[in-house]
């Protein structure tokens, strides 16, 4: 196994999640420290002690539970300018995932969990931040659990698509898909067959996939395809995110 390689907090852009929230920022940055991972690290185990909170400046990281019987359930992807080990804020916490890289390469930065919890309880701004940062990701988690009975297949592969986009101006858009396709069919809870179909549905919406590459003709067109089986159609803040 590659050693990471550890970078000094000094190196850190500000992260995207606290845009918001320079004040935050100020107090977070002088504690992280960043780590480059290289594609199939594993970062934190599933049960593991929650030593730190994680933030993707770079890079796909995917975050599992295997079952006894070695099944794998993909819980979530991250990437840049996401954030995992949320256990980390809580006493005594271990981590309720593995978190494996799943791009060539990624650049991550932690902070240790004594660090964020004091840091949280000296400040009322920086805890507020963190609360509605969490808050965000359980509204995702459940909007994905929506998708699943709502949607078809064809319909969240094209949310996924979409949340890939950098935006959501009309025109084409070419895009890279950046997780092998065995690991986007667990996410989005089909088999690889039926990613295929799905990819051959979407054809007649203008999108066509070339190995990673994604051509979307029309991206209204696929929207509308997809936000009409959803129930925060015109109302969602991560078009240009994974949830």
């Amino acid at each position: 196994m590659i050693k990471p390689d550890v970078k000094q907090a000094r190196e850190i852009l500000p992260h995207r999640l606290f845009d918001d929230s320079p004040d935050a920022w100020n107090i977070i940055a002088p504690n992280l420290r960043h780590k480059s991972y290289h594609k199939d690290e594993v970062v934190i185990h599933h049960g593991d002690s929650a030593g730190n909170l994680w933030l993707v400046y770079r890079g796909w990281v995917k975050l599992t539970r295997l079952t006894p019987d070695g099944k794998e359930t993909i819980i979530s992807l991250c990437s840049e300018d996401d954030m995992f080990g949320e256990a980390a804020l809580f006493m005594r916490a271990n981590y309720p995932y593995n978190a494996q890289i799943i791009s060539s390469d990624a650049d991550l930065a932690m902070i240790p969990a004594e660090v964020i919890r004091r840091l949280i309880a000296k400040d009322a701004s920086l805890s507020a931040h963190i609360m509605s940062m969490f808050s965000r990701r359980t509204a995702q988690a459940q909007l994905k659990l929506e998708h699943m009975s709502t949607m078809s297949a064809a319909q969240r592969l094209g949310c996924f698509l979409l949340r890939l986009c950098q935006n959501q101006a009309e025109g084409a858009k070419t895009l890279q898909i950046p997780v092998d396709k065995n690991i986007l069919a667990s996410y989005l809870g089909m088999k690889p067959e039926t990613l295929s179909r799905s990819q051959q549905q979407l054809k007649v919406l203008g999108v066509v996939l070339k190995g990673h590459t994604i051509i979307i003709d029309n991206i209204s067109r696929l929207r509308d395809f997809v936000c009409n089986s959803c129930s925060e159609s015109g109302l969602c803040e991560a078009d240009a995110s994974v949830y």
